[in-house]
């Protein structure tokens, strides 16, 4: 008995565009993603895809489609991952690294530099408290943080609550800040 669909497993996932996948908005058919080429988008823009799975994946815990259990890290990474994207914007081209602290110094740096101005002490404070739990971004994909002087990986450190409201609500400022100081440059 064969248990997969035999064009399922033959069918490459990645294909060249052809005509037939043509379509006039994004809601009409057919369904799918255009990745490389044109298709590339800006690390802003791509925070905010990060960003919009994260609320996606909330909004369905807070109807009851999900257990919040089972969605817990690949949120918090996907809001993570967005905020890492868009500070990454904001500072410029050829910036490497996960490291959250480091990037909010060197945003903190960035502001100054370019426009005179002090970033708002609340949101340094919401980076690093980020960072504190997931400062390189293996946290919240592997429940695990490599520590150097040991050199190998532990345990996220203790048993810490994440209300699912305030989450949402403190992401949901933290971004628009974040995508207002780009709209300014």
């Amino acid at each position: 008995m064969n248990v997969f669909p035999e064009p399922a497993m033959t069918r490459p996932l990645f294909e060249e565009p052809s005509p037939e996948l043509e379509r006039i908005d994004p809601w009409s058919g057919p369904k799918g993603f255009m990745i490389g080429g044109m298709a590339l988008p800006e690390e802003q823009e791509l925070g905010q895809q990060y960003f919009d799975a994260a609320n996606i994946l909330v909004e369905s815990i807070k109807r009851g489609d999900w257990e919040d259990y089972k969605l817990a890290n690949p949120a918090l990474y996907l809001y993570r991952h967005s905020i890492e994207l868009t500070i990454k914007s904001l500072i410029g081209p050829a910036v490497k690294g996960h490291d959250l602290a480091a990037l909010a110094d060197r945003f903190e740096s960035t502001v100054r530099e370019r426009f005179g101005q002090e970033v708002p002490g609340w949101i340094t404070a919401r980076l690093k408290e980020i960072a504190a739990i997931d400062p390189n971004s293996t946290a919240f994909r592997y429940s695990q943080n490599y520590d150097k002087q040991l050199k190998r990986d532990v345990p996220v450190d203790g048993e810490l609550h994440v209300d699912l409201g305030h989450l949402q609500d403190a992401m949901r400022v933290l971004n628009a800040a974040l995508v207002g100081m780009g709209a300014q440059r």
